[in-house]
């Protein structure tokens, strides 16, 4: 019997090994970077393993990655997806820049600028460390981080920089022209209209005072730099 199961047990390790891995839904690394990640042992070469191990068991967490699935193609071959974290923005700090994802966690320290990723200023952090989070005095920043860039997006603006001004009042930065939005209030209604203002401040450099412009209002100003 235990010369049977035995026979059986190998048997099941050839038919599962992996010969073909799909890697799907990456873009921060190249296939071939998540396959060694992923397939990184000889058991993780049985794609049965594989699938079971990520079907229900926790996995190692990987910088950039937010969860990974695998599915068994046929028994030599698997799909692995890739479910990338999305970066909101990023601060400087002691010359590394740490970028963050929506929960403000630090995923990525590093000297370089990732051109689709906003620069966030006037944030006060009491600690940071890479893969932990940042430790802001208010929390509920890294919401209006991401509903603002979420809308910058929708709306095809890419400002130099996203500055935090007391009380969470925001202020964006088009070369020399600032965009005062103030809170939370009518965001949407302000990153819409912003949008039509900004060809005609093309070369100006100034302020362009939003902050009061709601459903009820569509007070905007701008005061040219003196």
């Amino acid at each position: 019997m235990l010369l049977l199961l035995l026979l059986v047990g190998l048997a099941l390790v050839g038919i599962f090994r992996i010969r073909t891995v799909e890697v799907v839904g990456n873009s921060h690394y190249t296939a071939d970077q998540i396959k060694d990640l992923v397939i990184k042992d000889r058991y993780s070469e049985n794609s049965l393993y594989l699938y079971l191990k990520y079907r229900y068991f926790h996995t190692e967490q990987i910088p950039f990655v937010d969860k990974i699935e695998v599915s068994l193609l046929s028994v030599g071959k698997v799909r692995i997806r890739v479910y990338e974290k999305s970066l909101i923005g990023y601060v400087s700090y002691l010359g590394a820049n740490l970028y963050f994802d929506k929960d403000g966690i630090v995923v990525e320290s590093t000297s370089q600028v990732r051109e689709d990723v906003p620069e966030i200023s006037g944030l006060t952090f009491t600690s940071q460390a890479l893969y932990q989070k940042l430790e802001v005095e208010d929390e509920q920043v890294f919401s209006v981080i991401l509903n603002v860039t979420q809308l910058l997006q929708k709306n095809e603006l890419y400002p130099d920089r996203i500055e935090f001004k007391k009380d969470l009042e925001l202020q964006l930065h088009f070369a020399n022209v600032r965009v005062a939005l103030g809170k939370g209030e009518w965001m949407g209604e302000k990153i819409g209209r912003l949008k039509q203002f900004l060809p005609e401040l093309e070369g100006e450099s100034g302020t362009l005072h939003m902050e009061n412009y709601s459903e009820d209002s569509s007070m905007v100003s701008f005061k040219r730099d003196m």
